[in-house]
């Protein structure tokens, strides 16, 4: 699939997560500039069909240089070799390596953020993200500011497969649930970039 078909596929999803937004498709100006893909710095991912492709770039071209320095630094390192761990990038933006086994389904609990976006890169491996909006769920672990997070649940789970093709970014209307098995459960390195909202 090329890209600008890619684009016309995300625009079809926008409405699926728009929450809140004073507009539900993107402007042409917008769209030229996201389809460009210039803003991807190198990055070869392409971003996954269920983000909010408005909510994106309303907030990027608000907050350019967070943007900016998260594709930056996916471009000037190696995402394979990078210590686990958390780092701090700037004021506004961090990253937290992972590697884990994904999990059998079960009694899954969405997590929610209110201060942070997330954006979730598979660098190798194959997981399934649970993805729903915050306005559908039922929130069972209360608001934690300090964390963070806030724990959901919701009547039905819609799965995303995610690999390193695909790149996933979730606003704090967006809850989500990582780390599912895909077939057999599988190792899998994953990098979370937290992106300051406001």
């Amino acid at each position: 699939m090329n890209f600008r078909k890619f684009v016309l596929l995300l625009l079809i999803s926008v409405s699926t997560f728009a929450e809140g937004a004073k507009q539900n498709t993107l402007t042409k100006k917008q769209l030229h500039w996201f389809s460009e893909g210039a803003w991807l710095k190198g990055f070869s991912a392409k971003p996954d069909p269920s983000i909010d492709a408005v909510a994106f770039a309303n907030h990027y071209q608000k907050f350019p240089a967070r943007w900016d320095l998260v594709f930056k630094f996916i471009s000037e390192n190696d995402l394979k070799t990078l210590p686990l761990g958390k780092k701090v990038i700037s004021d506004e933006v961090s990253i937290n390596v992972q590697e884990y086994t994904t999990k059998e389904p079960g009694v899954e609990r969405f997590e929610g953020h209110r201060a942070n976006i997330d954006l979730q890169y598979v660098v190798s491996g194959k997981e399934l993200i649970g993805i729903a909006n915050r306005a559908n769920a039922k929130e069972i672990v209360a608001f934690d500011a300090k964390k963070d997070y806030a724990g959901f649940q919701v009547p039905t789970i819609t799965l995303h497969v995610a690999t390193p093709a695909h790149f996933f970014v979730f606003f704090p209307a967006n809850i989500h649930l990582p780390g599912i098995q895909y077939g057999e459960k599988a190792a899998v390195r994953k990098v979370v970039f937290k992106i300051k909202f406001d």
